[in-house]
């Protein structure tokens, strides 16, 4: 549903009269007071403000302690019977409330907080203090997130994690568990801000180089709340550079803060503003993508791309246009220090993303976020025109190609993100943190958090529900980015489910088939009645996306599930159940494009859905060709008058639909979210790759060498070994990786 920035800003106000400051620090939405820590894996955090109210717009001073053993061991919250724990930190902070839609749609509130000499608060005169955090380089600016809607609470320790390796500088969060004034508040996660520290974006006070006013400079694009500057040019709405004339791209101040200028040279303002003026006039020069003068002289690429695959891989519905970090450094650092003087860009605000809102398509895994201005026109807050200028360089495109193989190779293979993910998650469940958070704020039991679309039983049910969103967003990603894959397929033979004939192999057509494809009563026709424009005799055919292979069903039978009306679905079971990675499923569709969600039943009883498959309309002439049909050139007949088309311009496109392999499929269920008539015709799979570890072999044991426990790749113990890969670990202390 399309809402108005004006229902939006309503409802906006509503959360934040709902959520308006509370004396009691919002203890009183715990829906447990008493929870308490015996012991846990995870640093403690003790903030004491005895009984003052926390702002949201100015600080007040308080005092925190941190107790952290050290990695692996564990914490206890009673301090007294357990004395000469490791004190990580102890001593005097300012600490407020931060974020927006964070803050006011959220029970669990967000915090800012700065380290502190003394309890003066530098409002007053005090001075704050740089120091180290768990670990993390010394700075006095820190943030607390608030996992809320986030019901794993690991997407933004996740979105760090995948981006640390290929960014300049990424955050560094910990997670923790917080107690203040007393009382559980939950897990959070302690972080550093995207600030101008030595040890985060390494910025200098402009002028602070022999006057050099080309930087240090640190903007962000978002909402554009006060105080703000605005970009000469309008965003795009659409990829050819036509321009939504209504809305305008906002860049916030970071580094330096607007009330810093007072204290600056004279003109710093401006020649922060003209420097963002540079960057953006050289995307609509007339040499843009010269290598040497173009756009590429203002902007690192490499960070771009980093930044746009984060977002992309996330699906954030924030990316590019809310919390996107820009910053860069002067000339003159860069011709004595060696720093790269284009702009950067850098990650921060990932709760919402990884298929974690019910609006903007932000749970769907088959979208581009970067069209986001196309779909959604409304809203006041646009992607900047210069990310769909970069994707008309053909330059641009094949590196972005190249950096998401790199991905793939690396921390984004499909194995290791999911082992990171485990990873974070066995962080929260080994001593009970998520137990304990669940206990203090009851986040499974509820259906009123923002902007959830998907509302988890359990911690695991969240995990597993992410993964499994995962999985499809990588297998979307790969099959636009990456070159057709050497894949060897094939056809799944379908018990049940065909309910329609879509296909002639003799005339008359009327009785050959049993329905049309379109509102206009064509169907297909086979070679054995014309051989230009028909489908193959042996029902046999080969995609051109990767030769994916495929067996229509008997011509002289139902041979098609049709699907026709919102909400009409249709389930097709295997005639012989399958394990597999990867399915792909050939359909078409008449009278519009068809868009069908897709649901794998396994034979253990679990469901899965794997999103939605848009399919496009069947009617694809010459000049209409996008490439990544998997059949064209078809013709069709007309049912009632048996005439053949004379333009044979037809299309069948494929789709490949993410399967958990560890699981055995048994059917596809397929329903219609449109009113167009669509058509799935025959399903394939991806036969299983050979693989570079050892199968799974009994061998010969002996009073010295004997297995004693059967793990996860990620390090989690088993009952017993599963399907993939499993790790077996002896008695004398060796280990074998094995496949079953």
């Amino acid at each position: 549903m399309q809402r108005s920035f004006l229902t939006y800003l309503f409802l906006f106000t509503t959360l934040l009269a709902i959520h308006a400051q509370r004396s009691d620090n919002y203890r009183g939405l715990l829906r447990d007071k008493t929870v308490s820590i015996g012991q846990t894996n995870l640093p403690i955090v003790f903030i004491t403000v005895s009984g003052k109210t926390i702002q949201r717009d100015s600080y007040v001073a308080g005092r925190m302690k941190i107790i952290h053993n050290g990695d692996g061991q564990t914490n206890y919250g009673d301090t007294m019977t357990h004395r000469g724990q490791h004190i990580d930190y102890e001593g005097w902070i300012a600490l407020k409330y931060r974020g927006n839609t964070s803050f006011s749609s959220s029970d669990k509130k967000p915090l800012a907080l700065r380290t502190l000499a003394s309890n003066i608060l530098p409002a007053n005169g005090g001075e704050k203090q740089k120091v180290k955090l768990l670990g993390m380089a010394k700075d006095n600016k820190w943030a607390m997130i608030a996992p809320w809607c986030d019901e794993t609470m690991v997407r933004d320790v996740l979105s760090f994690e995948l981006g640390r390796p290929w960014m300049d500088w990424v955050p560094s969060g910990r997670l923790c568990e917080v107690i203040l004034d007393g009382t559980y508040y939950g897990v959070y996660v302690l972080t550093e801000r995207v600030s101008k520290g030595k040890h985060r974006l390494n910025l200098h006070d402009p002028g602070e180089d022999d006057g050099d006013l080309t930087g240090d400079w640190h903007v962000s694009v978002d909402h554009g709340f006060d105080p703000y500057f605005t970009s000469t040019y309008r965003p795009w709405q659409t990829m050819d550079g036509r321009t939504k004339s209504n809305y305008s791209i906002k860049y916030e101040y970071g580094n330096p803060d607007y009330e810093d200028f007072a204290s600056l040279p004279t003109g710093a303002r401006q020649a922060l503003i003209n420097e963002v003026k540079k960057m953006e006039d050289s995307f609509m020069a007339s040499n843009w993508q010269d290598p040497q003068n173009g756009y590429r002289s203002h902007i690192d690429v490499e960070s771009f791309i980093d930044y746009m695959l984060a977002t992309e891989v996330s699906m954030n519905i924030d990316g590019y246009r809310l919390s996107t970090h820009l910053y860069k450094h002067s000339r003159t650092r860069e011709e004595q220090e060696g720093l790269d003087s284009r702009w950067k860009a850098t990650l921060w605000d990932y709760n919402i993303a990884w298929g974690n809102a019910n609006y903007y398509d932000g749970d769907r895994s088959d979208r581009w976020q970067y069209r986001f201005n196309t779909a959604f026109t409304w809203d006041d807050a646009p992607i900047p025109f210069y990310w769909h200028r970069m994707l008309q360089d053909t330059a641009y495109v094949s590196q972005l190609q190249q950096r998401w193989a790199e991905y793939r190779k690396g921390n984004h293979s499909t194995s290791r993100l999911l082992a990171t993910v485990d990873s974070l998650a066995s962080l929260l469940t080994v001593s009970g943190a998520a137990e304990r958070n669940e206990k203090a704020w009851g986040i499974y039991t509820r259906t009123d958090i923002w902007p959830l679309p998907y509302y988890a039983s359990s911690y695991d049910d969240a995990v597993d529900h992410m993964k499994s969103w995962i999985r499809k967003r990588l297998a979307f990603l790969d099959s636009q980015l990456l070159p057709p894959r050497d894949i060897e397929t094939e056809p799944i033979e379908i018990a049940s489910g065909w309910n329609a004939d879509i296909v002639a192999e003799a005339t008359p057509a009327s009785t050959k088939t049993s329905r049309a494809i379109d509102g206009a009563d064509r169907a297909f026709y086979s070679q054995a009645l014309r051989s230009d424009g028909g489908l193959p005799t042996r029902r046999l055919i080969t995609s051109a996306n990767e030769g994916r292979r495929y067996r229509l069903a008997p011509y002289d039978g139902q041979n098609a599930l049709v699907l026709q009306g919102r909400g009409n679905k249709g389930t097709l079971r295997l005639a012989t159940p399958v394990e597999t990675s990867e399915l792909f499923i050939l359909a078409t569709s008449g009278n519009g494009s068809s868009a069908l969600t897709v649901t794998l039943s396994y034979t253990d009883g679990t469901e899965e859905s794997v999103g939605t498959m848009d399919v496009r309309d069947w009617s694809v002439r010459e000049n209409q060709l996008q490439g990544d049909e998997a059949v064209s050139r078809l013709g069709n007949i007309y049912r009632s008058s048996g005439t053949m088309s004379d333009d044979n311009h037809y299309c069948l496109f494929d789709f490949s639909v993410p399967v958990d392999a560890t699981r055995t499929l048994q059917a596809i269920t397929f329903q219609s979210q449109s009113d167009a008539i669509a058509s799935v015709l025959a399903c394939s799979m991806l036969k299983a790759e050979p693989s570079a570890v050892e199968p799974l072999v009994m061998e010969p044991t002996d009073s010295e060498r004997r297995p004693v426990g059967i793990y996860s790749v990620d390090g989690r113990r088993l009952p017993e070994s599963h399907r993939g890969i499993c790790i077996i670990r002896y008695s004398d202390g060796t280990a074998k990786k094995v496949v079953r």
